[in-house]
Order: structure tokens, then sequence, then C-alpha cells
């Protein structure tokens, strides 16, 4: 059956006229071990560009982190702990951001309806973690579905689901970290979205250093559609909010199934389940990230109604991007890959991301860094996770630039100016010798004034407005 699809697939790509796959895959590689589960896994990099994956298992009840080299993964270590079993199913479970070497995990616990959020921290590359956080308040409020994102490693942001007693009264908030806690959280979805959000259906918060934007799907009058809220000042508040998705979904049900974005400069791209035509099918979009005005939505794959798709993420740089979908055709579950350099509307035919196993191949997770996608699963019948690179070979049209990448930059030891490289760069996160945040700084013209800084050593991440990120370590006199 698989050789059957490949070969309908590269007919179609004839015929429409698109050009054939311009990328290099590289062989799969087993991130976990047996017993340890193989549920929703998540990717994020930490500073030497490795994949760091993070899943769960449901028997018992745990959240396993491993960490790549290029050419395979190490032992995993167990991030929930006793008194933290995480919430986990192949539809919904923990959640994983990084910059630099801070990698951080969210999860609920379980009984859901008894326990917490709580977050765990790892400072050096997802090898060894601190202790549990917890998130949400203790007033009496129920909670649900943690996703986290974090541009300073210091102050990460967790999007959630709040609830009533008895999980009543859906809605979405955010809170942030200030000083080790995290703060009263803020509603994004209630004073935007018309009634309940849908309580079934995860969210997703995506951060950079300009905007924070929270998606998430309402239910209000019976219409699943998906809707964001913007922050501009990290997180402390959200005063835009606006529906993103124009497919009208009418559902008086739950579809257990939510949005995935990046931020690329001044827009936010971001996937989406609807099955406002021809049964659950994959669709893509964009929006200005200042005021989530639209612009272009498509169907990512246009196939017949006994096909479904769900479980879309995505991932990229600017307008290159790509998106992985779990695809159920005939009885089989795949995982499908699209990819574009010119944006939503420029995605190429899918590509099977595993054509050698069969077995039930389920909710995918990518990742993409210096032309790379890199993207993992589960092999749920086998019990595996799996981890498979994507290389652009004809990188025309991406942006970025790796952490790790040559950088010039000049005087060091500096006194008071930085001077950077080109006039890219944005912004720059200031961390001491003891790895404490102690300033952000606006590049402007090529240049940082650090003369505000104690003498001693720093490292200071440099970002620009398409998400690209440098490091670089300076000695200030």
């Amino acid at each position: 059956m698989k050789e059957l699809l490949l070969s309908t697939l590269a007919a179609l790509a004839t015929t429409a006229g698109v050009a054939q796959t311009s990328f290099s895959w590289s062989d799969p590689l087993d991130c976990n071990m047996s017993g340890t589960g193989a549920l929703r896994p998540r990717i994020a990099f930490n500073a030497a560009g490795n994949p760091v994956v993070l899943w769960g298992d449901d028997s018992p009840n745990s959240n396993h982190v491993s960490v790549g080299n290029g050419t395979s993964f190490s032992m995993p270590v167990e991030v929930s702990a006793p008194g933290c079993e995480p919430a986990v199913s192949y539809w919904m479970g923990s959640s994983l951001a990084a910059v630099g070497n801070t990698v951080w995990v969210a999860m609920k616990a379980v009984p859901e309806d008894l326990k917490p959020i709580y977050v765990r921290r790892s400072d050096d590359g997802g090898s060894t973690w601190g202790d549990t956080i917890r998130v949400d308040r203790p007033d009496g409020l129920l909670s649900r579905f943690p996703s986290i994102a974090v541009v300073d490693p210091d102050a990460p942001l967790v999007q959630y689901m709040q609830f009533d007693e008895e999980f009543s009264n859906a809605r979405q908030v955010v809170t942030h970290m200030m000083g080790g806690a995290f703060m009263d959280p803020v509603q994004v979805s209630t004073p935007y979205a018309p009634g309940d959000v849908c309580d079934c259906c995860p969210g997703q918060i995506v951060s950079d250093p300009d905007h924070a934007v929270a998606l998430y799907r309402n239910a209000g009058s019976d219409i699943r559609v998906m809707w964001g809220a913007v922050s501009t000042d990290d997180g402390v508040s959200f005063p835009t909010g606006s529906v993103v998705d124009t497919t009208g979904w009418e559902l008086s049900q739950c579809p257990s199934s939510g949005p995935a974005g990046y931020l690329a400069g001044d827009s936010i791209h971001y996937a989406w389940m609807s099955g406002a035509n021809q049964g659950s099918k994959v669709y893509v979009g964009s929006a200005l990230a200042a005021d989530l005005t639209l612009g272009g939505q498509r169907l990512v794959y246009p196939a017949p109604m006994s096909t479904q798709q769900n479980y879309p993420r995505i991932a990229g740089s600017g307008d290159t991007l790509g998106v992985v979908w779990e695809n159920q055709s005939n009885g089989g579950m795949e995982i499908f890959f699209s990819w574009s350099v010119t944006g939503v509307n420029g995605l190429s035919l899918p590509e099977l991301v595993n054509p050698i196993t069969t077995g039930t191949q389920r909710t995918p997770d990518i990742a993409f860094r210096n032309g790379v996608f890199h993207i993992v699963w589960g092999e749920n019948t086998l019990g595996l996770v799996r981890y498979r690179k994507a290389t652009l070979l004809n990188t025309t049209g991406i942006t970025g630039r790796s952490a790790d990448a040559p950088l010039t930059f000049w005087p060091n030891p500096v006194q008071d100016v930085l001077h950077v490289e080109g006039t890219t760069w944005t912004s720059a996160l200031i961390i001491d010798a003891q790895g404490r945040t102690v300033a952000r700084e606006a590049v402007i013209g090529g240049s940082i004034d650090l003369s505000a800084l104690a003498a001693g050593s720093y490292s200071i991440t440099l970002s620009d407005r398409q998400g690209a990120t440098a490091l670089l370590r300076i000695e200030k006199r």
C-alpha cells in the first residue's frame, strides 16, 4: 500500500508541475527504550543544536526526556516525579520549550480534578532536572492542557485551560514567571471569543522577543474554530484577540485536537485540523502578529473523505516552514510531511516520513534549525519514539542563523558599547556567570549599550525578528 501511495504522490507532483522534493532524509533513530512509552512526543533544541525529545507513558503515568547527538539518543531520563504523575495520552500531554541550554517541561498532574500543573527546568541541555515548581494557584480552580514557551530562560510563559468546579466554564489563560514564581493568570479567551473554549482541545503559546500569541480552539455556538490572543509585554497582558480560522466548522462535540504555530518576524504561521469540508483535514494559515489580521489560509492536502488528517504541527523560520500530521487511510496511520520556502501558500505535496516500517504511527512533532527539519513521532504498536531529519538541499529563501554559527563582535573585553556584525539583530538577552538574567537590551545599528553592567563574564543571546538566535560570550571591564 505504501509503494502505491508513494507512486501516486510522485505522479501528482509531475502532473501539477511541482518540483520533486529537494531535501535528503536521514535514517530513522529510536529515542526511547522499551517500557518507557511512546505517547505524544515533543522536540526542542539545546544550545549545542542537539534535539531534546519529550514523551509520555500511561503505564504508569510518566514523562521521559532523551537528548540526541546526531547518531543516537541518550538513556531516557524520567522528568515526572512522585506526586506529579502527568496526564498523558496520544492526543494530549506535557509540553517542552528551550532557549540556549535551559529546557523547560510543563505537565499536568493526575488526578486532573485534584492536582495542579508543574514545571521542571534543566540548565544543562536536558540531562539533569531541577525541582518541580507549581504553575496554577491553589485557588480552587481546575486546570488542564499546559503549553510552555520561553525566550528569557528565567521567565517562561505557560498557557493552560482553566475551569470552575466540576470542569465548568472552560477558558484559556496565560501566566508568566517572575522571580522564580508564576504570577496570577491572564484571561486570553473570555474577553474575545464567545462562550466557552473547546474543553477537550489543547492550546499552544508561542513567543519571540516581540510577541507572545496564545492559540486555542473555541466552542461558541457549536462552531469549533481557532482563535488567538496577542501580548507585546512578555505575557503580562493580552490586549488583542481575534478568530484566526475561516473554515466555520459546525460541530457539537469534542474533536480533541488543537492548533500549533510559530512566529516569523511580524507574522505568525499556524496549523490546525478542521472537519468543515471532506472530513478531518489539516489547514495552515498566517496572520499579523500585532493584531492577528488574517493573511493566507489553505488546505494542506485535499485528500478524499475516507482519509482523516489530524494532530498537525508546524515549524520554520521566516517563510521556510514544514508541517507534519497524522494521516489515517485504509485502516493505517502514517505521518506525512509537507514543506515550503515561500510561506503557507507554497506547500509541497506530502511525503511519507517513514515509508519503511509499518505500524500505528501517531501524533508527530517538528522543529526547524539551520535548514533542517527534525521530526519525531510515536509508533505505538512498537512502543517506539522515532526521530528523522529532512535536510533542505536548495536553501534559497531560508532565513535563520544557528546559535553556534560564527559571529563577529568587538571589542572583547568591552567597556561601554559592544558592536555585532550586521544590523539584523534586534534584541540581546544578557545572563551573568551565575546564570541569572540581568538585562535585555535593544540592538540599535548593530550596537549594544552595556555601560550599566558590572564588570564580569556574561553570555548574550542575540535574536532577530525571524526567530533566529546567536550566542556570544564577553568580558565586561
